[in-house]
């Protein structure tokens, strides 16, 4: 849950705006791929909506922070209008600067209270409020969801992320410890400090054998990855509260809003164990209310991405209507390198190693063929034509038969959370050219820090200096050949240069600027 969050204030006039404290502790802000108007448009349709193409979309998003979620949508939707709203006024100046630095006019940038947002700014087809809703005062959120209803475009869609319950109420026992021992001091790094030795002092105290000192010496331990500007505005505030599912929905209710579906659609019970998915499974798909408020009730989720639309469109729930074909299909998968022992059997890894094993031909090809697109998709028509062929002579000779056996396998793996579908292919390439063109801004982010945004809308991190400086060289002018002169020419002057570079290499090789580039590929950076 990374987001600039709206501050928390008493007083909702725009006079007290100087006093931010987003102003004060800057909030990482980064492209987050779950808010893209694309995935969520393709949830949108399949559930019957038709949402808006991206290529001429609006978008507004509320807590926007420095433009690091709609900057990356704004390079790749030139025809798109993007709007970004944030108190924060020193956000609010990055966000602008480096709009205007990359030459961007399709977004803009307002530092504005979400209270004082009007009609005046239009009507939506996307509306984004991530890491918000939690953090603000309950006028806030009122008028979050107020906007929604008068800003949303008749099919437009509106993402709302907010710490959730029952899961929370485990981490707010170190809150608890936090907020009490640092109540009387302001200056925010010295409470930051303050609360880092609080909980780490009361979490040793505690008895770890009852449920209470396991739980708080659990949460101690996360806290000691938090970044202090993260646990600061996320764990601090001391007016920051969750919500259960229900309560959120009933506050949409009055303005018109329905829940369309989560923003990890549909891979609604991960995390569930078998007997949960069970219980989970009994209930009917016409109440996702009560499948997903059940489903926080057995695994304690701890952050919702809600997703919300107009009152009046009638949705289509569950899969009885569901077919592949407008979608191009990706999978971060891998044939596994050992053998099962069932004959015709093959296993599959997906993402974090999560294991398939497949005996279906026309699924295995599939499978390949989508692991060799990877990052990229491929519509679901050209997989399926290129699958039957290569599969042709070991499978039945009812093609019809074959392939809708195949589209099930397909839609089983889908449902499990372990392929992507997409209304828009990504737009990146993963093939190699002579002169490789790596993104725009991946270039530029490469050359200030290790943290990049992929043409998935993912923050990556890349690893070292080197790989930094390679992926700024990817301008589309260079070569192989030239590539490795540049980055050897680079490795020279560094050694020459009288710093420490004791982890630097003294020269790269060709095969060395083969497996970056292979790497560059496979993180979504190449967009030629």
């Amino acid at each position: 849950m990374c987001k600039a969050r709206e501050r928390d204030r008493q007083d909702f006039s725009m006079n007290d705006m100087a006093t931010n404290p987003y102003d004060a502790v800057a909030y990482p802000g980064h492209a987050f791929s779950q808010t893209h108007p694309a995935h969520l448009a393709t949830i949108a349709h399949f559930h019957g909506m038709s949402p808006a193409p991206t290529a001429a979309m609006r978008v507004l998003e509320l807590g926007c922070g420095s433009g690091g979620n709609l900057i990356p949508m704004a390079l790749q939707c030139p025809g798109a209008e993007l709007v970004g709203i944030d108190l924060s006024a020193r956000a609010i100046a990055r966000a602008k600067a480096e709009a205007a630095e990359l030459g961007l006019s399709n977004v803009s940038f307002h530092h504005l209270d979400i209270m004082a947002v009007s009609a005046e700014l239009g009507r939506f087809d996307y509306i984004l409020v991530h890491g918000v809703y939690s953090w603000v005062p309950e006028p806030v959120r009122q008028r979050i969801l107020a906007l929604f209803g008068e800003l949303l475009m008749p099919q437009g869609i509106a993402y709302v992320s907010y710490n959730a319950l029952p899961g929370c109420r485990l981490r707010d026992l170190a809150r608890d410890v936090m907020l009490y021992e640092t109540r009387d001091i302001d200056e925010p790094m010295a409470k930051v400090r303050a609360a880092r030795a609080a909980i780490k002092r009361f979490a040793e105290a505690t008895d770890a054998e009852t449920f209470y000192g396991a739980a708080l010496r659990e949460r101690a331990r996360q806290i000691e990855e938090i970044p202090d500007n993260v646990l600061y505005h996320d764990d601090l505030n001391p007016g920051a509260r969750a919500f259960a599912l229900h309560e959120v929905l009933a506050a949409a209710e009055p303005y018109g809003l329905q829940y369309l579906a989560e923003a990890s659609f549909p891979n609604n019970f991960g995390g569930a164990r078998a007997p949960a998915q069970q219980l989970l499974n009994a209930i009917p798909s016409d109440q996702p209310l009560r499948q997903e408020q059940s489903l926080d009730l057995l695994i304690g989720r701890c952050f919702r991405q809600t997703l919300l639309c107009r009152a009046e469109i009638a949705l289509h729930r569950g899969f009885s209507r569901f077919e592949l074909s407008p979608y191009h299909l990706a999978a971060n998968v891998r044939e596994a390198e050992e053998s099962d022992e069932r004959p015709g059997v093959r296993a599959f890894l997906f993402g974090d190693d999560v294991r398939l094993a497949v005996d279906l031909p026309q699924a295995k090809a599939a499978l390949r063929a989508l692991s060799r697109a990877w990052p990229g998709s491929i519509r679901h028509g050209d997989l399926v034509a290129e699958v039957m062929e290569e599969v042709r002579d070991g499978i039945g000779p009812d093609l019809e038969r074959e392939t809708a056996r195949l589209n099930e396998a397909l839609t089983a793996i889908y449902r499990a959370g372990l392929l992507e579908i997409n209304l828009e292919p990504h737009r990146l390439t993963t093939r190699i050219s002579e002169r490789p063109l790596a993104s725009f801004l991946a270039r530029r982010q490469a050359l200030s820090g290790p943290h990049v945004t992929d043409l998935r809308h993912r923050a990556v991190e890349l690893d070292g200096v080197v790989v930094r400086k390679f992926v700024s060289l990817l301008d589309g002018t260079r070569t192989a050949p030239m590539l490795l002169d540049e980055i050897n020419a680079f490795l020279t002057e560094a050694h020459a240069s009288g710093r420490d570079v004791s982890g630097l290499p003294r020269q790269a090789t060709a095969a060395e600027v083969e497996m970056h580039l292979n790497d560059v590929a496979r993180l979504a950076l190449l967009a030629g």
